[in-house]
């Protein structure tokens, strides 16, 4: 760990991370708060949600092209800007009367196709900061956390601050933290062109999209990779049912309201916060594949008690274990991916898998949102569990080559993950 800290490099790409991160939170509470009082209408603070959302997963396949194509960190950085302006143009919006719904938009679906540069980018950019292979599952292992840190207060900090300056200014600061995120990107050291990277590449769109069509024929030709990228989306889709049925589950099961709502999410940040510090200071000697998928058995069984008892403290708790067990899965599969991918391709392998991982979640979502009213939000639960059990016992059989024998990586060593050199994927 502290190897990872003596880095000059490191440091500024945590710092940028941790602010833009934190000025995301900000970002949105401010966001569809102002949206809220402006218009009344929950559909349209679904709408802003979505507009953002959506143009992302599709956006992201050029942007892996271009992570691909051009210096990293100068998108990273230009990205930033533009959103840091996007922002700052929808507080001058948001404060005209009668301003067109179509113009925020606008803004923000431009800010949602821009947003893979980062994403993605900060992931493809990591493998080269921390240079050693041996410490790449413990770098993702400080950014899993620095993220849960962002979830857990982010939110509550920006709650507060909506009710002290008001959400116009809440969004001038999250614009700030794009600005300075841009700052910090631009604090690292240039990237070494490669002799691949200095051939010019005449650009139409027949040459981009055979650009964006080979991540996915990389994926295609890796069997254990696909069964991976398979495995996560059902994941994925597994915590749909979290999304919809808690806040039911919170008021009519529970009888809490809101605040039992926050207590349980609470209780999930905190157990994910936790796993996450600790898996980053343990050695790991478990098979890579045993491991990712006992921890989609791990979700169902902690899970399961939310279908069997309605208690508030025993409600948390196992949103706490669910959280523990649940943070380590993203430290793996994104190391996995990144030391498997080779440089010139992980921006498109990334966002090429984005495009089906990251459907999961709301897929999961509108499903359970059907399945409610037939059979409960116990049942609902009950059903998400037993399917994440199931799941994951079949993923120790089709995932038991992904790796060989362990995941040992000690500080100091020369051992490192030992993965069938497949050259693998993430989101």
């Amino acid at each position: 760990m502290k190897e990872l800290w003596r880095q000059y490099s490191f440091r500024w790409y945590w710092l940028g991370m941790f602010l833009s991160g934190l000025g995301d939170q900000f970002g949105w509470m401010g966001l569809t708060w102002f949206v809220m009082k402006k218009t009344g209408s929950s559909a349209a603070m679904g709408g802003v949600i979505l507009a953002y959302m959506l143009p992302a997963v599709f956006s992201g396949l050029v942007a892996g092209v271009l992570l691909d194509r051009y210096d990293r960190r100068k998108l990273i950085m230009l990205d930033n800007v533009v959103r840091g302006i996007i922002f700052i143009s929808l507080v001058v919006l948001l404060q005209i009367d009668q301003v067109p719904l179509v113009w925020i938009y606008v803004l923000i679906v431009t800010a949602g196709i821009l947003s893979p540069l980062s994403t993605a980018g900060a992931q493809t950019m990591l493998p080269s900061l921390v240079g050693d292979p041996k410490h790449l599952v413990k770098a993702n292992g400080v950014m899993e956390s620095q993220w849960q840190i962002v979830y857990m207060f982010g939110p509550a900090l920006a709650g507060v601050l909506i009710g002290w300056i008001g959400e116009a200014y809440v969004l001038i600061i999250d614009a700030a933290s794009f600005f300075v995120c841009a700052f910090c990107f631009s604090r690292l050291p240039k990237p070494v062109a490669s002799a691949k990277a200095a051939v010019q590449t005449k650009y139409d769109i027949r040459t981009l999209l055979l650009d964006m069509r080979m991540g996915y024929q990389f994926l295609l030709g890796k069997k254990q990779m696909i069964a991976l990228v398979v495995f996560t989306f059902l994941f994925n889709m597994a915590y749909g049912p979290i999304e919809i049925a808690l806040p039911l589950y919170a008021n009519n099961d529970l009888g809490g309201g809101s605040v039992a709502l926050g207590m349980l999410w609470s209780s999930l940040a905190i157990g994910a916060l936790v796993g996450s510090l600790f898996f980053s200071t343990v050695t790991w000697r478990l098979p890579l594949g045993v491991t990712l998928a006992g921890i989609i058995v791990a979700w169902g069984v902690t899970t399961m008690p939310l279908a069997l008892f309605s208690r508030l403290e025993i409600a948390m708790l196992s949103m706490a274990l669910a959280g523990f067990s649940y943070a380590p899965y993203n430290i793996l599969y994104r190391t996995y991916l990144q030391r498997q991918v080779p440089n010139e391709l992980l921006g498109r392998v990334m966002t090429s898998v984005r495009t089906i991982t990251g459907t999961g979640m709301p897929a999961g979502a509108a499903v359970s949102g059907l399945l409610i009213p037939l059979m409960g939000v116990s049942g609902l639960f009950g059903a998400g569990a037993i399917a994440c059990i199931i799941c994951g016992s079949i993923a120790f059989v089709m995932l038991r080559n992904l790796d060989t024998p362990s995941l040992a990586i000690e500080e100091g060593s020369d051992e490192e993950l030992h993965t069938v050199r497949q050259e693998g994927i993430k989101s």
